[in-house]
């Protein structure tokens, strides 16, 4: 058991398989219809962050149903934490968060399991996203 790492992150998804790209200090990548983006926050990095960005965009017009749509979500699932997002391009970015506090550390095959449901749910989400009207 040890420190949350950028490097530990991407070990993980590399023992997954899984397709990643540094984009600043965060780890990226992409499951079908959702990027999803691993940083560390806190004071000390000891904080585990996914945020996931459905492909699939709203219209700003479309706000109402956007948060209906979120709103449905997270009264029945966990995770992500969903929300929508105005860019100022004139559509909405569906994205969600799943936030671990890591401050005790974390053990490989533990990372291992928190990535696994991150990127699970966080392409569940994108899903139902993209299966919108």
């Amino acid at each position: 058991v040890g420190a949350l790492t950028v490097a530990l992150v991407t070990q993980a998804l590399d023992r997954r398989g899984d397709a990643w790209t540094m984009r600043g200090p965060a780890v990226v990548g992409r499951w079908g219809p959702a990027v999803i983006e691993f940083r560390q926050a806190g004071e000390r990095g000891e904080i585990l962050h996914a945020r996931v960005l459905a492909v699939r965009r709203l219209a700003a017009g479309r706000r109402a149903e956007a948060y209906a749509f979120c709103n449905a979500w997270n009264h029945d699932r966990l995770l992500p934490k969903a929300y929508a997002h105005d860019d100022g391009s004139g559509e909405l970015v569906l994205a969600g968060d799943v936030t671990t506090d890591l401050a005790h550390g974390v053990a490989p095959t533990q990372l291992d399991v928190l990535l696994t449901a991150a990127v699970a749910t966080g392409v569940a989400y994108a899903e139902a996203v993209a299966a919108l009207p």
